[in-house]
């Protein structure tokens, strides 16, 4: 994975996100249920301030009336019942506005109307004693009331412009929160993009890399997986999923080597079969082409082996061969390929390995079953199981791998028909041809002269 793409990201946890959108619920049901009420106070007191601007309007035409009627005639007692009960309505009117102005706090117009109504009693008096104050008591209230008119007004216009505002500061507010989520929203799904969508696009492809062509690839998938998808860089869903490729390429591994071990195993004896053994063989001739090495097998047969089986039985037959490929596993190093090549004949691939080192481990294995007591083992001529084995080794004996393996075969040949029991290096097998060559050679001079 780049570097650049190794940068740690918080893992997202829906939970807080729940959290966060229940809360917000909570509280944008909560605030517009609180603005519906504060907004519902606001506009009943606009408009109460307005229905009282309304009836100071009012209450100033009465007045004016009066003061008209006053200034036109005294001495008419219809009109003057008529002014006595229009003054009367008013004190009560002024009543009624004193208390609809403390509930509003419109303080100025309260005060204005309780000091106002003991003015409105005399008056009531002046006009029934026909006095003149009565008339510049009139005049004076007018002024007053004007002024009190004005600031009504004003309070009307201010109580009407706080509810437009308060809608606004709502709508503003809302708008904000809308902006916030949207933001959120996007940051949330860009944040989840990266850590889910982006990361699982980077494993696909990784993965179709990894098996394209590898047959081993399961392995190197599960490694590069645990390697380079590291749980505090992405979400736990990603890592959920990375952790189940992991263990199913692990599983996936484990049943191939199971299903690889019945595919290249002979199962008589456990060991490689051929099969497995030449594709080894292909292989690391071929390395050893390539890096200038040496690769060395032997050709092993057990000696006398049809004799014993006549003797004993195929059941004892194949037990024998079952105990000696337990000595040849136990015997080889790791790196070496045991198999059965067919029959009593097994064949021991040594990678890396000179001729010297093969043939001290060939020799010491023939020496251990020379030595390991097997069932009725005296049956056979000589009286135990041995056996014989040819060594050759690439490039000093052959040219390929198939060669390789008639090299072998030939100086496990030599082993057999020069006693038994013994280990043969192909070198050996080509210096006395040579010098069967050269005696051949000597023979047919002496002849000819």
């Amino acid at each position: 994975m780049p570097e650049t793409a190794k940068t740690s990201f918080r893992p997202i946890s829906f939970k807080p996100t729940i959290y966060a959108g229940v809360l917000f619920a909570i509280l944008l049901f909560g605030g517009t249920a609180g603005f519906i009420v504060y907004e519902g106070k606001l506009q009943k007191r606009a408009d109460e301030v307005q229905m009282i601007y309304k009836d100071l309007l009012d209450f100033r035409s009465t007045l004016t009336l009066i003061d008209q009627q006053l200034s036109v005639t005294h001495d008419r007692p219809e009109v003057l019942q008529n002014i006595i009960r229009n003054t009367k309505l008013l004190q009560f009117r002024s009543i009624n506005f004193q208390a609809r102005a403390e509930k509003n706090r419109m303080h100025d117009l309260a005060s204005w109307m309780k000091s106002n109504q003991l003015v409105l009693e005399k008056m009531i008096v002046d006009i029934e004693m026909k006095r003149v104050e009565a008339g510049n008591r009139i005049s004076l209230m007018i002024l007053e009331l004007d002024d009190i008119i004005l600031k009504t007004a004003i309070d009307v216009r201010l109580s009407s412009g706080k509810v437009y505002d308060t809608v606004q500061l709502f709508f503003f507010i809302v708008l904000a929160v809308l902006v916030v989520i949207i933001i959120s929203a996007g940051w949330v799904i860009v944040s989840n993009y990266r850590q889910t969508v982006m990361p699982l696009n980077q494993l696909a492809e990784k993965l179709r890399m990894l098996n394209e062509e590898l047959p081993e690839s399961f392995h190197d998938t599960a490694e590069e997986v645990k390697k380079n998808i590291r749980p505090e860089e992405f979400s736990n869903d990603v890592n959920e999923i990375t952790d189940s490729i992991v263990r199913f390429c692990q599983n996936i591994e484990l049943k191939n080597k199971k299903l690889d071990e019945l595919f290249i195993k002979d199962e008589k004896t456990n060991l490689y079969n051929y099969r497995h053994f030449k594709d080894h063989l292909i292989v690391d001739v071929a390395r050893a082409k390539r890096y200038n090495e040496r690769v060395s097998m032997t050709m092993i047969d057990i000696d006398r082996f049809k004799a014993y089986n006549d003797a004993n039985g195929h059941v004892a037959g194949d037990i024998v061969l079952e105990r000696m490929a337990r000595i040849i596993r136990e015997e080889c190093r790791e790196a070496d390929i045991p198999a059965r090549f067919g029959g009593e004949e097994f064949a021991i691939l040594f990678p890396r390995t000179n001729s010297r080192k093969a043939i001290d481990i060939v020799d010491r294995l023939r020496e251990i079953i020379a030595a390991e007591p097997f069932y009725h083992e005296k049956a056979v001529p000589g009286g135990q199981l041995t056996i014989s084995a040819g060594i050759a080794t690439y490039p000093d004996d052959a040219v390929d791998w198939y060669s390789l393996i008639n090299k072998a075969d030939k100086a496990l040949y030599r082993a057999k028909q020069t006693g038994r029991n013994k280990v043969v290096h192909f070198r050996e097998v080509e210096i006395e041809e040579e010098g069967e060559s050269e005696q051949e050679k000597g023979e047919e001079k002496k002849a000819g002269e």
